[in-house]
């Protein structure tokens, strides 16, 4: 008598002995069971009682129930994330991370994971693409994973704009065009964030959301050094004319470091203009000659 394994048991192992983190979104979820279909076997076992090429709503909505029910799934966000049983209580950040594949932390959220701030932020925040990106960026990963699938919807991440709050934070949610995949942190549960160099860009760009200027000028004074080459190339390689003379500025002046690349960027600054460092603050009569840029803080 040939072996087989019920549908629900193999979904049932992979989810508590084959997936690392401690949450899943609900895409993940059907995503799993759309290769046991594909598959029609698991760990070298024929899955019973399935024939059909891809499952149908019925048998991912009663294969969820079920699940529920046996307590290996909790919901967290119900019908987008869920905690499995035998793993860790996901964190905030997890969370956030499980509700798309097309979205990472950043700004203060970033700062925290990497250690450069002293503050406890309420809020996490996650940037994601738009939903025709991820549609489109999903479309080519199918072609490869299922190819000649008929269904897409049930392995497309829900659109999400306001949760309330993830254990005890605020998720804000930034959609950003242009959007760039990140892979996922090793052994960090499901975190995707912007890197170092990434994350000291978005705080010449954005600060208010990375606690605020004079936060983000502290954050240089003390970490800068430490990080220098790496907040160097980012610049080069992300920053626009004002993001390099307010790096500029902060590197040299403030934090007086020095570094080659700097120096190029001085000799490309921008003449005239009403540049300011610090966006969102009035114009001052008080400048950087050399970075040209009114130092209004």
């Amino acid at each position: 008598m040939n072996e087989t394994i019920p549908l629900r048991e193999a979904l049932r192992r992979t989810l508590l002995n084959k997936y690392d983190n401690p949450a899943i979104g609900l895409h993940e979820f059907n995503r799993f069971i759309y290769t046991l279909y594909r598959d029609k076997s698991f760990e070298g076992v024929r899955i019973g009682k399935i024939s059909a090429p891809e499952p149908d709503s019925r048998v991912l909505d009663i294969t969820l129930s079920d699940l529920k029910t046996q307590g290996i799934l909790s919901p967290v966000i119900e019908g987008v994330v869920y905690q499995i049983s035998n793993k860790d209580q996901a964190s905030a950040q997890q969370i956030a991370c499980s509700i798309t594949p097309y979205s990472y932390l950043a700004y203060l959220t970033a700062m925290e994971w990497h250690g450069i701030t002293d503050r406890i932020p309420h809020i996490v925040h996650l940037v994601q693409s738009s939903q025709a990106q991820a549609k489109k960026l999903l479309n080519e990963q199918l072609a490869q994973e299922f190819p000649g699938i008929s269904d897409i919807h049930p392995l497309l991440p829900k659109k999400v704009s306001s949760v309330g709050k993830i254990d005890g934070k605020e998720l804000l949610i930034h959609n950003k065009k242009n959007f760039v995949m990140k892979r996922e942190l090793y052994g960090s549960g499901g975190i995707r964030v912007t890197n170092i160099g990434e994350t000291f860009l978005d705080m010449l760009k954005k600060p208010e959301m990375c606690g605020g200027f004079m936060h983000v000028m502290e954050v240089f004074e003390e970490y800068a050094k430490e990080y220098l080459p790496l907040i160097v190339k980012t610049v080069e390689k992300d920053g626009n004319s004002i993001d390099k003379a307010r790096a500029g500025y902060i590197l040299e002046d403030v934090c007086h470091l020095k570094h080659r690349t700097i120096d190029t960027w001085k000799r490309s600054v921008q003449r005239g203009g009403s540049r300011k460092l610090v966006a969102s603050q009035p114009y001052k009569e008080v400048y950087s000659e050399v970075w040209c840029i009114s130092l209004n803080l």
